[in-house]
């Protein structure tokens, strides 16, 4: 057999090999480029709910932020990446419990409010992603807390025990060490004795002067959104 049919004869294991080996290389993208993120926060009605009436009299008074059952208390941030110049888009997010924070009710209203959150326990399904946030991006480091303050009372409306309702929430967004205010639409919960509210507040970066943590590889997007489930419990 001469040189070139050597060569010929080669070539199907060179291409197969060739082939396997892309096959591998996609694969390994397509896995460590997965979208494994949370599904988005909502509020559900409350199971085992009267669904009776809610004296909003008895709201009156001071609230504080507590665990909470099948809804617990957590917040997070949730932003789009984009991989290899668009390649593949997938979604992340990181979330913590612990949050702290109170409300006060008076009349029908709620006349004062805010919770924090604290960035530093921020966790997410990869541990690269959450060390790279203590010093780009949020930089928990040096900003190691959110918080949200109500500038603006809320209206309750007719409440029945574990029945959902919407209303807004206009206050303060102190992010990054930047406080800007905006307006949040809430989804919110009373039964029995714990008031829930769910919500979800747009943040574009350069607002409070965040720089996304990209790279090479990836890109995050420069808007994200920090989403909550806050349970507050009279006090």
């Amino acid at each position: 057999m001469n040189v070139a049919d050597q060569q010929r004869s080669r070539l199907p294991l060179v291409v197969g090999v060739v082939m396997v080996m892309a096959a591998i290389a996609a694969g390994g993208f397509l896995y460590f480029t997965r979208d494994t993120s949370d599904a988005p926060l909502t509020l559900d009605d409350a199971p085992e709910a009267s669904g009776e009436s809610v004296d909003i009299a008895a709201l009156d008074g001071s609230w504080a932020v507590v665990p909470g059952g099948a809804d617990a208390t957590v917040a997070g941030y949730r932003v789009e990446e984009v991989f290899a110049a668009g390649a593949r888009e997938a979604t992340a997010n990181g979330r913590t419990s612990d949050v702290t924070g109170t409300l006060a009710v008076a009349e029908g209203s709620v006349t004062e409010g805010s919770f924090t959150v604290d960035l530093t326990t921020l966790a997410s399904d990869e541990a690269q992603r959450d060390n790279a946030l203590k010093g780009r991006g949020l930089e928990t480091d040096a900003f190691p807390r959110a918080t949200f303050a109500l500038t603006q009372p809320i209206e309750l409306p007719t409440l029945a025990d574990g029945e959902a309702f919407e209303v807004s929430a206009t206050g303060d967004l102190t992010l990054h060490g930047v406080t800007k205010g905006i307006t949040i639409d809430l989804t919110g919960r009373a039964a029995g004795d714990t008031f829930t509210v769910q919500g979800a507040a747009p943040v574009a970066f350069a607002d409070y002067e965040i720089e996304p943590p990209s790279n090479s590889f990836v890109e995050v997007e420069d808007t994200g959104s920090l989403e909550f489930v806050v349970n507050f419990e009279q006090t």
